[in-house]
């Protein structure tokens, strides 16, 4: 994996903190990134940033259009060229993980159609991933499973240990 396609966790900067730069030119290249068939979770996801970050940017908060963002959030999306977006599409990659992901996400209810339409991914394709029948998968279909079951994952957190009643 490029440097450019790994998360940037720990880059963190103290003296850049609360540097806002003009987000347009951030904005532009996001869209970018979009264009070339990236999802936002999947950009927030290979920035290292919330997906709220990437969501406001891209389509404004409460109406509104950002006008400015964190300087690190910026330096962070500028990392991943829209080369390197367009090539995860076909990228292959061990399917180990997401085939791990998936199945617990049908496990806990999910139907594959359900999924298909959250992911907006084809139904085939989360077959085959969720089968033995392969053994890589894109890359941009594993960022996407990943990205979903980490707000999955969240979502379950936020709702608390669930007791049954008898």
């Amino acid at each position: 994996m490029t440097p450019a396609l790994q998360p940037i966790l720990f880059s963190y900067d103290p003296d850049a903190e609360g540097v806002w730069v003009d987000a347009a030119p951030f904005r532009a290249h996001l869209t970018l990134l979009l264009a070339a068939g990236l999802t936002e979770p999947v950009v927030a996801r290979l920035a290292g940033v919330s997906v709220r970050s990437v969501a406001h940017l891209a389509h404004g908060r409460r109406g509104r259009v950002m006008r400015r963002i964190c300087g690190d959030t910026g330096r962070r999306l500028l990392r991943i060229t829209v080369t390197e977006a367009r090539s995860i599409r076909h990228r292959p990659v061990p399917v180990r993980a997401s085939r791990y992901r998936l199945r617990a996400m049908t496990a806990a209810g999910w139907s594959v159609e359900r999924l298909a339409d959250d992911l907006g991914l084809a139904i085939p394709v989360l077959e085959r991933v969720i089968g033995r029948g392969s053994a890589t998968c894109s890359q941009l279909v594993a960022l996407t499973v990943a990205a979903a079951y980490e707000q999955w994952e969240t979502d379950q957190d936020l709702a608390g240990p669930h007791i049954a009643v008898a």
